[in-house]
C-alpha cells in the first residue's frame, strides 16, 4: 500500500485515538554540526506543522524506507552549550529525531528541517515502539470483531450484535514467554457499550484476543469463560446522572486589564520568573531554562523539567490482569493524547490556551487545539503573614500562583498536569488523577471471591486495585550548571538538660558523591531534606545557594523485584535518583519501554556509579499512590492530587516575597 492511501486510511481511522485517549549506523551527512539553521525560532521550540511535514518528505524521498510509520517524530534539543548562548534573533539548529517503523523493523532518524537533510538513519533491533494510535489501534478492531471465533466467544455472553463493540489494543507487558519473543503484540480488551457512551462500565469478560500487529492477525483467544456484560447504569451526563444539585453562587475571576504574565513565543515571563514551555508528543509538559529574577540578576534555577514515565499495574493475578501493568509514556505518549481544555471548567475564564502541533502515525502534522493553558490563580491563599498582639498589627500578604495546565486522557484514566510557580521561588507540580476506574465483570454469587484484588462498586462490577507512578526528569541548574546533591538526615540527639529535656533531634548533612548512594527513598522513621547546592556561590550567610525537593504524600511499590513488572518499571524501586547530566538519559524506563525485558533506564544508568560531585545534575524524583477502589470512585473518580515541590534554600538572602504589595 502507498503512503497516500496508507494517510488517507489513517485519516478515516482517527476517531479510533478516542478509544484510549490511553543494524549499522548510516550517515547521510557530514555532521549535526552543518544542519540547517532557522532565524525565527527559540531553540526549544517545539516542531511545527512544516517541520513535521519536512521530515516526511526527507524520509520518503531518501528511499530508505518503503513504508514508514512513525510512533515518535520529536524536536532534538541542541546541545545546552548552544542553547544557553542564544539570543533572540539568532539563527538556531533545527533537527527532528523519529523513531520510524518500516514493516517489521525500527529505524531511529536524524533530519535537519531547515533544508529537508536525513541526518543519520540507524536500525534498532530486539525493539518494540510504542503503539500507533490510528493505524494499529483500526488494525485490532477490525481484526478481532471479523473473527469468527471471537464472535462465537462473544454470543455466548449474549453480545450477538457487534457493530457498537470497542475492541481496545493494551500493551502485553513482558513476562518471559519464549514464544512471544520478538513479536510486537497487543491484548485486546473489548466492551460492549449497548447504546452506552461509557464503555469502560461494559467490559467483555474473561475473553482476551493476542493480536500479532506485524502479521496483522489474530493469533490466539484466552478464554475463561463466559460472564454477563455489566449492565447497571454508567453514563456521565446530566440526563444519566439525574437532577443536578443547586450550584454554588457565582464566583468571578476577572482580570479587566488581562493577564498580567507575558508571551513571547513560547517564553513565559510572569512577576520574577522566567522560563520557557512545550508539549512534547511523549513526555507532555516541558518547561525549560526556569529562572528568577532576584534584584535584577536572573538567577537559574532549572534548565529543564518534565514527567518522565508512568508506571500503571493492576492487582489482579487473573489471566485477563495480570499484563496490565502500563508504562503510559513510551506505550502509548502523554503529549499526543492530550485533549482540548474546556474553557470555564477545565482551565478558568482568564486562562489563555496554547494549541499544539503533533505527528500522525503517518508523519503529517496535526493540530491539537487548546492542549495547554495559562492562567494566574487566586482564591484567597496566603502568601505569608503575621499578627503581633502587642499593638495590634497584622500583615498579610495575598499570594497569586501562576499554573500551566494540560490534561492528558489516556485509556480510561485523565491526568492533569500543573506546572505552578509561586511569588517566593516555589516551583510545585500538581498531578490529579481523575477518570474511569478500570473494572471487571463478576457473578455476583462470586463477588466476594474477588475482594483481595478489588472492589464491588456496582452490579457484578469490580474496580480492580492498581498503583500509579510518575517519574519526572528535574535537571537543576541552581546558580549555574555545577551543583552537588545534599542529603540533611534529622537524627535524634539525647541530652541531658538541666532542666529536664530528654532529646532533640539534628541536622547531620551529607555531600552525597555518586549515584548508588544517591538513591534515595522517603521514610517517616529516617526523615531527611534533599538539596541541590551550588558549592560554588555563597549565600549572604555564608551558605551554599541552593534549591530544596520537597515531597508530598508517596508511596512505594509493593511488587517484589524479581516480578517482571516491577524490573521493566525499576525507578519505582527508590523515590530519588541522582545522575550526571546526559543528553541521551531522557526516558527513566529506557526509550523503548513497551515489550521490555527490564532494567533499562535509570537501574542502568546508575549502575555505572558516577560521580555527582560538581556535576550537572539531574533529579529523578517518582511520586505516587495506590488505589483500592471505592463505591465512591464509580462510574467517574474524583481528582486525586499529588505533588512535590523545588523550594529555595539558602538560595535568597531573605523571603523573596516580602515584597508582594498589601493592595491587589
Amino acid at each position: 500500500m502507498d503512503g497516500p492511501t496508507r494517510r488517507g486510511i489513517a485519516k478515516t481511522a482517527a476517531w479510533l485515538v478516542g478509544i484510549i485517549t490511553f543494524g549499522g549506523l548510516l550517515f547521510l551527512a557530514l555532521s549535526d554540526s552543518m544542519a540547517g539553521e532557522e532565524v525565527g525560532h527559540h531553540p526549544l521550540d517545539p516542531l511545527d506543522a512544516q517541520e513535521y511535514s519536512t521530515v516526511v518528505s526527507a524520509i520518503d524521498d531518501s528511499g530508505l524506507a518503503t513504508r514508514p510509520l512513525y510512533p515518535l517524530v520529536t524536536l532534538q534539543e541542541p546541545p545546552k552549550e548552544q542553547v544557553r548562548a542564544w539570543n533572540e534573533g539568532d539563527p538556531v539548529p533545527r533537527v527532528a529525531f523519529a523513531i520510524v517503523r518500516d514493516g517489521p523493523d525500527t529505524f531511529e532518524a536524524t533530519v535537519d528541517t531547515v533544508d529537508g537533510t536525513v541526518l543519520s538513519w540507524e536500525q534498532i533491533d530486539n525493539v518494540q515502539p510504542g503503539l500507533l494510535l490510528t493505524e494499529e489501534f483500526a488494525l485490532v478492531q477490525s481484526i478481532v470483531v471479523a473473527n469468527r471465533e471471537w464472535q462465537a466467544a462473544v454470543a455466548l455472553r449474549g453480545v450477538s450484535d457487534v457493530t457498537d463493540v470497542v475492541c481496545v489494543p493494551n500493551p502485553v507487558g513482558y513476562f518471559g514467554i519464549e514464544e512471544d519473543a520478538g513479536r510486537r503484540l497487543v491484548k485486546a480488551i473489548c466492551y460492549a457499550p449497548s447504546g452506552s457512551s461509557n464503555y469502560w462500565g461494559r467490559p467483555i469478560e474473561g475473553l482476551i484476543a493476542v493480536v500479532d500487529l506485524d502479521e496483522r492477525d489474530l493469533i490466539r483467544i484466552i478464554d475463561t469463560g463466559p460472564l454477563p456484560v455489566p449492565a447497571g447504569p454508567v453514563d456521565l451526563d446530566e440526563p444519566a446522572t439525574g437532577d443536578p444539585r443547586q450550584a454554588p453562587n457565582a464566583i468571578s475571576i476577572v482580570q479587566p486589564d488581562g493577564p498580567s504574565f507575558e508571551l513571547s513565543g513560547r517564553e513565559v515571563h510572569w512577576q520574577k520568573w522566567n522560563f520557557h514551555y512545550r508539549l512534547d508528543p511523549r513526555l507532555g509538559p516541558v518547561v525549560s531554562l526556569v529562572s528568577y529574577d532576584d534584584g535584577g540578576q536572573r538567577r537559574s534555577v532549572m534548565y529543564q523539567g518534565s514527567l518522565s514515565e508512568v508506571f500503571i499495574p493492576y492487582m489482579d493475578p487473573d489471566v485477563g490482569w495480570g499484563f496490565r501493568t502500563y508504562l503510559d509514556a513510551g506505550e502509548t505518549g502523554v503529549g499526543r493524547l492530550a485533549v482540548p481544555l474546556q474553557p470555564d471548567f477545565d482551565c478558568p475564564n482568564n486562562a489563555v490556551f496554547l494549541d499544539a502541533v503533533f505527528a500522525a502515525d503517518t508523519g503529517e502534522p496535526v493540530n491539537h487545539p487548546r492542549a495547554a493553558c495559562i492562567f494566574e490563580r487566586f482564591s484567597g491563599d496566603i502568601a505569608w503573614r503575621h499578627y503581633e498582639s502587642v499593638g495590634g498589627r497584622t500583615d498579610v500578604r495575598p499570594r497569586t500562583d501562576l499554573v500551566v495546565r494540560s490534561i492528558s486522557a489516556i485509556g480510561n484514566y485523565d491526568y492533569i498536569f500543573d506546572w505552578v510557580f509561586r511569588q517566593d521561588g516555589t516551583v510545585r507540580v500538581d498531578v490529579g488523577a481523575t477518570g474511569i476506574p478500570q473494572v471487571k465483570a463478576v457473578d455476583e454469587d462470586a463477588s466476594g471471591s474477588h475482594s483481595a484484588y478489588g472492589h464491588l462498586v456496582a452490579e457484578h462490577t469490580v474496580a480492580v486495585n492498581h498503583d500509579h507512578f510518575f517519574v519526572f526528569r528535574l535537571d537543576v541548574d541552581v546558580d549555574g550548571s555545577k551543583n552537588s546533591f545534599v542529603s540533611d538526615e534529622l537524627v535524634t540527639e539525647t541530652i541531658d538538660s538541666a532542666d529536664g529535656r530528654k532529646s532533640v533531634w539534628v541536622v547531620e548533612s551529607t555531600t552525597v558523591a555518586n549515584e548508588r548512594d544517591a538513591r534515595m527513598s522517603i521514610d517517616s522513621a529516617s526523615p531527611a531534606q534533599w538539596r541541590f547546592i551550588n558549592p560554588d556561590v555563597e549565600g549572604a550567610w555564608g551558605n551554599p545557594v541552593g534549591y530544596e525537593l520537597k515531597p508530598g504524600a508517596n508511596a512505594v511499590s509493593l511488587l517484589s523485584r524479581d516480578d517482571f513488572p516491577q524490573q521493566r518499571a525499576g525507578f519505582t524501586d527508590h523515590h530519588l535518583w541522582v545522575t550526571p547530566y546526559d543528553p541521551d538519559e531522557i526516558y527513566a524506563a529506557g526509550r523503548y519501554p513497551n515489550q521490555s525485558a527490564g532494567g533499562e533506564g535509570l537501574p542502568s544508568w546508575t549502575a555505572e556509579n558516577r560521580s555527582i560531585l560538581d556535576a550537572d545534575l539531574v533529579a529523578w524524583y517518582t511520586l505516587g499512590f495506590h488505589h483500592a477502589p471505592r463505591a465512591e470512585d464509580w462510574p467517574v473518580t474524583p481528582t486525586i492530587w499529588l505533588d512535590f515541590e523545588l523550594r529555595p534554600f539558602d538560595f535568597f538572602d531573605r523571603n523573596p516575597a516580602l515584597d508582594i504589595p498589601a493592595g491587589r
